[in-house]
């Protein structure tokens, strides 16, 4: 039997108390937003789980960033990238590691959605590009919970989308009565998320809808239907979703800037996908 929306949401909210991911998720979101609290002491504590802390080094010293200094320690990626990013690359790193084992070519997808959404947004000049690429990472989170709860069910509605030609959100909303975006929001105020990833979230699909960052879910929105276009991973379906003209507008990118946006954007998947794909697997 198909899990209702309202035990849907239960089960949502029951993540929380996994033994693992919410709970160490839960002390760095923490930690973070403490001011008292030093990159040193967050670093610290991220690397006592040594398998997550090498799985997020590994996709900072990726092709992907492409810095041009190793990265050594937890301590120097916050210093470098700032408190928020390190939190939603834990938070990416650990949801794709312990809770997207059903959702194969998911990872992919979502890793050139934020390399896409970090390049967009250094075009644009945003003031941490950074942010834009775990927004990027993340878009697709409800999907994963999905398959997380209910994986039987959420392939029979990979299978229907396909089959169909339609969007995934439109069979998961017949099947679950709510669509993978409502249960990011869900998750999203759970976890305590900024406003500006909760936005990117829930409105990758509408970005006119979003309430308080409408350029972040507007680059992902972009950056997602570029993604489908080159056909990288595994979104759940085989559709190239309407572009938003009001969301594509705001952005003020032409034809040559988007040129240059994809050109950059597949020499760094093509370089680092390989590398980060083997590494989320080992």
């Amino acid at each position: 039997m198909v899990m209702s929306a309202e035990l849907l949401k239960r089960k949502v909210e029951e993540l929380s108390s996994l033994p693992t991911l919410p709970a160490f998720i839960t002390v760095i979101t923490n930690m973070v937003d403490d001011d008292s609290v030093s990159a040193q002491e967050i670093g610290e504590i991220i690397q006592q789980d040594q398998v997550l802390s090498a799985k997020i080094l590994r996709l900072v010293n990726s092709p992907v960033y492409g810095f041009p200094k190793r990265i050594s320690s937890m301590t120097h990626a916050l210093v470098l990238l700032g408190f928020n990013v390190v939190k939603g690359l834990v938070l990416s790193t650990a949801v794709f590691n312990d809770l997207a084992k059903g959702t194969s070519g998911l990872w992919e997808h979502s890793l050139a959605v934020a390399i896409l959404s970090r390049r967009i947004g250094q075009e644009l000049g945003v003031q941490d590009p950074e942010e834009c690429m775990v927004a990027g990472l993340l878009h697709d989170l409800g999907k994963v919970i999905l398959a997380y709860l209910a994986l039987e069910d959420y392939l029979e509605v990979i299978r229907r989308a396909h089959e169909r030609g339609c969007h995934v959100s439109e069979v998961e909303r017949e099947v679950f009565g709510v669509d993978h975006t409502r249960i990011a929001l869900w998750l999203a105020l759970r976890w305590h998320l900024p406003d500006s990833l909760t936005d990117a979230l829930t409105c990758h699909h509408a970005p006119s809808r979003a309430k308080c960052s409408p350029q972040m879910a507007a680059i992902v929105h972009l950056a997602d239907i570029l993604a489908r276009a080159q056909e990288y991973g595994e979104p759940g379906d085989g559709t190239l979703p309407a572009l938003e003209r009001e969301a594509f507008d705001s952005l003020g990118l032409n034809d040559a800037q988007l040129d240059q946006i994809m050109t950059e954007a597949n020499e760094r998947y093509r370089e680092g996908a390989e590398v980060m794909t083997a590494g989320m697997r080992s």
